[in-house]
């Protein structure tokens, strides 16, 4: 069986990336990042792939991107050609790992898929409890991922480019910021952390749903941070 780190630093995997990098950022303007990569990928490739199966390769300084209403960490476009050849590889090995009921990444059906699910199933239920986490991305612990990550992922190298990933540090007006708590919005390896990080929820729900026929009547999806729980019991919440 071929190695995680060596299906990243593959030439399919990385080109894959290579392809999503140059689609993203296509508009970019043209003092950007993205095209010096471009125009030297024959000869960045091989070095990337010598640092990534040498455990060597760094992830540079983020940039504090701010909004009105909101704000981003923006990766440079080499760091996030690297991020998505990970999000690739881990996500196919993940995935068996991964509850069906989470629809959000890549294959499942995405937030339509959800929608109609719970379209489909509301009628039967009495009962139905909404939630999501406020500040999901920004709330998540980093200790606690990473242990989620070391049950599935037996690879030192993939598992120290998840730690400098996750323990970033960010340039904001000049400061710069270390980073001890949270994962990066608009990163392409983020919705799969976030994914894997409610895992213990899904696993638990996935419990009480095989014990539908037994009386539970429990329906569940869920959408990144956001899920519905659809019940027969109104007290279902408290009692299990």
């Amino acid at each position: 069986m071929v190695a995680l780190i060596e299906q990243i630093a593959s030439d399919e995997i990385l080109e894959q990336a290579f392809g999503w990098m140059c689609q993203k950022r296509e508009h970019y303007h043209f003092n950007g990042d993205v095209w010096q990569v471009r125009r030297s990928w024959g000869e960045i490739k091989p070095r990337i792939q010598q640092q990534l199966l040498a455990g060597s390769y760094c992830f540079r300084e983020l940039r504090m991107i701010r909004g009105k209403d909101r704000y981003f960490e923006w990766w440079t476009s080499l760091d996030a050609l690297v991020l998505k050849a990970i999000s690739l590889v881990l996500t196919n090995h993940l995935r068996p790992h991964l509850s069906e009921r989470c629809f959000h990444l890549a294959g499942t059906g995405g937030g339509k898929a959800a929608v109609r699910e719970v379209a489909a199933q509301v009628g039967n239920y009495q009962y139905v409890f909404r939630t999501d986490v406020k500040g999901y991305y920004a709330s998540i612990n980093h200790e606690i991922l990473l242990g989620l990550v070391r049950e599935y992922v037996p690879d030192e190298q993939v598992l120290g480019l998840i730690e400098k990933y996750l323990r970033r540090y960010v340039s904001d007006g000049g400061n710069y910021v270390d980073i001890l708590q949270g994962i990066s919005l608009g990163c392409p390896l983020s919705p799969l952390m976030g994914a894997l990080y409610l895992k213990p929820l899904d696993d638990r729900l996935a419990q009480l749903l095989e014990g539908v026929g037994g009386g539970y009547g429990l329906f569940y999806a869920r959408f990144m941070d956001d899920w519905v729980c659809d019940s027969l019991a109104r007290n279902f919440a408290v009692n299990r």
